[in-house]
């Protein structure tokens, strides 16, 4: 199926599909701001930076130069010293003060124009903003992205997402896999947690954004979801960092999918400095990224490694995989950096269906003696997790141990416990190291059947052995060490753009309390819940909408709200707060891996399509059509709907 006929009837109207055809438009009044970026990323290095005007980006007071050796206190007293020195120049200026000026100060008043007023110079005093210089990080950055550039064009034409998105990187991270903001993104995409959850594993064991494959995969089908809302590719860019919620916010209030007019006009109260310059800024990585020799001349092209990808069978410690794969311990760990410390200290299991990247391209053969080299005093059915379990309603000591992969017997020696007891809710029970796949066969064949032991049996019978289909990679570029920033506040003062990556919530819902004290009714709410957040009976507020006992509101009715007991902002954080628990929980299961077609039949309705054809929760589905007026659908309508699978968290 071609791109367009994908994407076509998810476009947010005729407007907003209208600059589809340019795919990435380059607006004459945003190019100044575009050749700024280019300065910083190819001239002005991170032992420098501009002192400019945020708004006016081409308005630079000073460049300004820093020792090496300054530590980042002394780099701010810096900065500090040049806002107030040009503070009061402007202040000299509102109060027509121009005469016996350095010529450095009359090519500062002049930018402004002869037309300004004293109060446009006064304004200008809180727009006086520091960048630090890219250059030399830009520089790293470009040699780093030889190591992923080959998997990104991949993974993009794959999904049908413009080569083009393959240069974010060098906003967000420099290509830095191993990069880490101050608020919480990570990895060479800049992931927050709560946006990735949804494209793949986060936990304690697992971070996927700090792999830079998974992470690339995440990114395309984050961009696809944002382009199907927006129907732009420069407002899907810009969504990448302000969330795609804010960004229809915008069309709808300026009535336009124009880039530059959003840029220029739209004053969200979170669309600041970062979001506004996000697309600028990409436009610029974009053109040093394709004429990087010109900028920077040769590059070095760094030597080429390989690894394979080997689908775990079991939970297997990492020194185990080390051995027998013949792998050096620190080299796994380079390949393989969405694995968390648990997992490198020996206190966790490498998990079940984990994709481990091994060094080199070995043959079948060779992985088939590696899996039969492993011994299975070595391979596990469950994760390792000794220590304290507080016990559940209904749980029973026989179930958890087979739950644990541990015996009866192995379970109340961990306890000291000589025969098995009664357990109380919220009681602590120690959990033993579970039993390697040959302790537990030898345990099952050794134990007469009873209930309890039938099941340990039954969940620890090791299966034949199925060797995980090699996959091996494109030759891997080994890229420079990134450096890392010495502390928190000199990470927050080299930031590229201050607000990191794809921070807003993918969740476009409006859950605000409107005029009237209306709300419109979202997937997965009742009248019950209206009544719940508001703290007054279900039916008084039947009686405040005039509905009958049996009548049931549906999405997209609107329902007038009794706020006597509570403020409108109260009750819209509570709301926002059990959508927010809907989608953690569905997410800490499950991961979106794509998205497809569906045209619907006659009679269908969002229920029967979400739980019947497609088994997804009605939320996710309409959150993906948020244009879509489910309660007048029509046969033949084609609506998009996620590809959803299920996602190993131990």
């Amino acid at each position: 199926m071609s791109l367009a006929l994908l994407l076509a009837p998810f476009l947010h109207g005729v407007a907003r599909g209208a600059e589809a055809a340019d795919t990435f438009a380059h607006p004459p009044e945003l190019e100044p701001d575009v050749r700024v970026w280019i300065r910083v990323y190819t001239e002005v290095t991170t032992d420098q930076g501009l002192l400019h005007d945020d708004w006016n980006l081409g308005l630079v007071y000073e460049v300004l130069r820093f020792d090496p050796a300054d530590s980042p206190r002394q780099r701010e007293r810096i900065v500090a010293q040049a806002k107030a020195h040009y503070a009061e120049l402007l202040r000299r200026f509102a109060a027509g003060a121009t005469d016996n000026l350095t010529a450095h100060e009359k090519r500062i008043l002049h930018a402004f124009g002869e037309k300004t007023t004293p109060a446009q110079f006064r304004d200008a005093i809180d727009r006086i903003r520091f960048q630090l210089g890219q250059a030399d990080r830009f520089h790293e950055g470009l040699l780093r992205a030889q190591a992923y550039e080959a998997n990104i064009s991949r993974v993009l034409a794959d999904r049908g997402v413009p080569a083009e998105i393959g240069a974010l990187p060098h906003v967000e991270s420099s290509f830095n896999p191993a990069a880490y903001s101050r608020v919480g993104a990570a990895g060479l995409w800049q992931f927050m947690p709560g946006t990735a959850r949804r494209y793949m594993r986060v936990d304690s064991l697992v971070d996927q954004r700090l792999d830079p494959y998974s992470a690339t995969e995440a990114a395309a089908n984050l961009m696809l979801y944002n382009y199907r809302l927006l129907g732009s590719w420069p407002l899907a860019v810009t969504a990448y960092n302000h969330g795609p919620g804010g960004l229809r916010r915008a069309q709808d209030e300026l009535g336009t999918s124009s880039i530059a007019v959003i840029v220029k006009r739209y004053q969200g109260a979170t669309f600041g400095f970062a979001s506004r310059n996000f697309y600028v800024a990409f436009l610029a990585a974009l053109e040093v990224d394709r004429n990087a020799e010109k900028y920077f001349g040769p590059l070095t092209h760094l030597p080429d490694a390989q690894s394979t990808v080997v689908v775990l069978p079991d939970y297997i410690p990492v020194d185990a995989l080390a051995k027998a794969f013949k792998a050096d311990l620190g080299a796994l760990r380079v390949l393989n950096p969405a694995l968390r410390p648990p997992i490198w200290n020996k206190a966790r299991f490498v998990p079940r269906g984990y994709a481990l990247r091994v060094p080199g391209s070995p043959q079948p053969a060779e992985i088939a003696a590696a899996w039969a080299g492993l011994a299975p005093t070595t391979r596990y059915i469950v994760q390792r997790n000794d220590g304290p379990h507080r016990v559940r309603r209904g749980e029973t000591l026989a179930g958890i141990a087979a739950a644990s992969g541990v015996s009866l017997n192995q379970l109340l020696a961990a306890n000291g416990w000589s025969g098995t007891r009664e357990l109380a809710r919220g009681e602590v029970v120690h959990i033993p190291v579970p039993a390697s796949r040959a302790e537990a066969a030898v345990a099952a064949a050794a134990t007469p059947a009873t209930p309890a032991t039938s099941v340990l049996a039954a969940t620890t019978a090791p299966p034949a052995l199925v060797l995980p289909e090699a996959q091996p990679e494109p030759p891997i570029a080994r890229p420079p060490p990134p450096k890392e920033p010495v502390s928190e506040r000199q990470a927050e003062s080299t930031a590229l753009l201050p607000a990191a990556a794809p921070s807003g919530n993918a969740d476009t819902t409006d859950y605000s309390v409107g005029p009237g004290n209306t709300v419109v009714v979202q997937a997965a709410e009742t009248l019950g819940h209206f009544a719940d957040w508001s703290k007054v009976g279900s039916q008084s507020l039947r009686a405040l909408n005039r509905l009958h006992k049996s009548a049931m509101v549906t999405l997209g009715h609107k329902v007038k709200l009794d706020l006597s007991r509570v403020s409108a902002a109260q009750f819209e954080a509570v709301r926002r707060d059990y959508h927010r628990q809907l989608q953690e929980t569905f997410f800490a299961t499950h991961r979106i891996s794509g998205t497809e077609n569906y045209v619907i039949k006659r009679g269908e309705s969002l229920w029967i399509i979400s739980q019947q054809r497609a088994d997804l929760p009605v939320w996710l589905v309409a959150e993906y059509n948020p244009d879509v007026d489910f309660a007048d659908v029509r046969p033949g309508t084609v609506i998009a709907l996620p590809r959803v699978e299920g996602i190993n968290r131990q």
